[in-house]
């Protein structure tokens, strides 16, 4: 064999192991590329939904805190409004017992009313002892002696009647160890019972939910 033969068997040789290892370093080179490829973008896609969950938790916060502080706002602007329809309704409520106390089928159911209340709740033998009734001015002896006949209270004495002129309306009765204080200062001494009730009254009659209860005053 000439040496050129020999010389160009080496040159193909030689080519062909240089092709051959071209191709498994492009080979492997592109596997790791892919590789990297891969491993980057599941990083990426991991980071971006950390960064997307992030991102709607803070959204979400941040509605939350803003419906908080309407929902605040409302219950203040409802609280300021139910102080001030109290505030109003008091005097109101007042006036209109006062009135009640004034006219005499007013004054009769009042005290019928107190006195029957007595008559249930003080002890029984409280009946044999005295009743004290302390009244406003306007309760005249006439109207009050035919109610106490007309009631037939069970008691074995007229009960001892005195009229208080600090009284504005409503009388206060004391047995043996039981008050009924029925005066107007007595109806009117749990001013947060009744504002909850007047609110109770006040959202039937409108047919619309309770009005938020005053906390202060």
């Amino acid at each position: 064999m000439r040496i050129e033969e020999r010389e160009q068997g080496l040159i193909n040789l030689v080519t062909a192991y240089r092709d051959q290892s071209c191709r498994r370093l492009l080979d492997e080179a592109q596997g790791e590329a892919r590789d990297l490829i891969r491993r980057t973008y599941g990083r990426e896609r991991a980071h971006l939904h950390a960064q997307i969950v992030a991102e709607r938790q803070r959204a979400r916060s941040r509605i939350e805190a803003a419906l908080a502080d309407r929902d605040t706002r409302e219950r203040r602007r409802g609280e300021r409004a139910t102080a001030r329809l109290l505030e109003a309704a008091w005097p109101r409520l007042q006036t209109a017992l006062v009135a009640r106390w004034q006219s005499p089928g007013g004054r009769r159911q009042w005290a019928e009313r107190a006195l029957e209340l007595a008559r249930q709740s003080f002890p029984a033998g409280d009946r044999d002892g005295r009743w004290m009734i302390q009244h406003a001015p306007e309760w005249v002896d006439d109207e009050r002696r035919e109610l106490i006949v007309a009631m037939a209270l069970g008691l074995s004495y007229q009960p001892r009647c005195y009229s208080d002129g600090q009284m504005v309306a409503g009388l206060k009765i004391t047995g043996q160890g039981a008050v009924l204080d029925a005066s107007l200062a007595g109806l009117l001494q749990d001013r947060r019972r009744l504002e909850a009730r007047l609110l109770a009254l006040l959202a039937a009659d409108s047919g619309a939910p309770p009005v938020a209860k005053r906390t202060t005053r």
